[in-house]
């Protein structure tokens, strides 16, 4: 049987770690922006890696009832590394991973995590794969949701970090799940539209879910439904809410709202815009705002105003990339911006 250590991806080797890696893994974990919500305290010292990797060797494979430290890395440099600890039957893995500070933002821990996550599923068998995190750490949220994991909650005061009672976030996938996050579409699709909602559909598009990290800045479309059956007075008056389904060849995939354009609201403004988790990454989103771009170019509107959030994961590049211009306002911590229909 072919060897599951070590994994090549296309940029990286995963392997197992030793205790020759020692010093710079220590290295890493002494930095504190990669310690900042990570489990060790600070300083780090080197004999605390040798002593966790002694037990290591170059030739280990992963088996049920171990815990592994595997090095992540680049062109032959150690970058980082991925931890798993493989529950006793096989059936269970936990992951996790670290980088160290140069080389982040590169894509290296969703590349080497995803490759060490597919290999628990598909080499050792496991029905269940999940990570724990701080609920603050936004970018493990998303390298988790990256490679298929699912949020499952927050439980509170539940780990002790730092001699602090602290929350703690769960992420996971069952086999089912991650087989359909594996399977989901890739392509664009041939046909995107905007579709009325009625009682036939409703339900269909209301369950739709973006990411969890994605739900800071976008509220989900069963929250969108009320809001837009409650709609606030913005200037004296409610506003007036045009609500669509996105379908993508035949397929509820996302949901769009804007405000219209009223005498009380000259502007119509783009009040919710969400794709669901397994259809990101196609081109939808944009095709659905030139559908809403078309209508109102029809309906004789010149402008289109929206707001977004900022922060890691903000959708501001994308709204940039369609060409909306922030105007310089700032409301309810959120910045305003622009497309000109012209």
């Amino acid at each position: 049987m072919e060897e599951l250590l070590p994994i090549r991806t296309p940029r990286l080797t995963v392997r197992m770690m030793t205790s020759d890696d020692a010093e710079v893994l220590a290295a890493y974990r002494n930095e504190p922006e990669v310690a900042k919500h990570q489990l060790w305290d600070l300083p780090y010292p080197v004999e605390e890696a040798r002593r966790m990797l002694a037990g290591q060797r170059a030739d280990e494979q992963l088996e049920p009832g171990g815990k592994y430290q595997l090095a992540i890395e680049v062109d032959g440099v150690l970058v980082g590394d991925v931890f798993t600890d493989v529950g006793e039957t096989g059936g269970t893995a936990e992951i996790g991973y670290t980088l160290a500070t140069a080389h982040q933002g590169h894509g290296y821990a969703t590349e080497a995590a995803g490759a060490v996550v597919a290999a628990l599923y598909d080499r050792i068998g496991c029905v269940r794969v999940y990570g724990e995190l701080d609920p603050e750490n936004v970018a493990s949220q998303r390298v988790l949701e990256r490679i298929g994991l699912i949020y499952e909650g927050v439980t509170k005061q539940s780990f002790l970090w730092r001699g602090e009672w602290t929350d703690n976030m769960s992420y996971a996938a069952t086999r089912a799940d991650y087989d359909e996050w594996r399977n989901r579409p890739s392509g664009p699709p041939a046909v995107v539209e905007l579709v009325e909602l009625d009682w036939r559909n409703e339900a269909a598009y209301r369950r739709l879910r973006t990411h969890h990290s994605e739900e800071r800045f976008v509220d989900p479309t069963w929250l969108s439904i009320v809001e837009a059956h409650f709609p606030e007075e913005i200037n004296g008056a409610p506003v007036v809410p045009w609500m669509r389904g996105v379908g993508a060849d035949a397929e509820p995939v996302g949901f769009l709202m804007i405000a219209e354009a009223t005498e009380h609201h000259p502007e119509p403004y783009l009040w919710r815009l969400l794709i669901d988790r397994l259809r990101q990454r196609r081109g939808i989103a944009r095709r659905a705002i030139g559908l809403l771009v078309e209508q109102l170019r029809r309906d004789g509107h010149t402008t289109l105003v929206t707001s977004w959030g900022e922060g890691p994961g903000s959708p501001r590049p994308f709204y940039e990339r369609l060409g909306f211009v922030p105007t310089g306002v700032i409301v309810d911590g959120e910045t305003v911006a622009r497309l000109s229909l012209g």
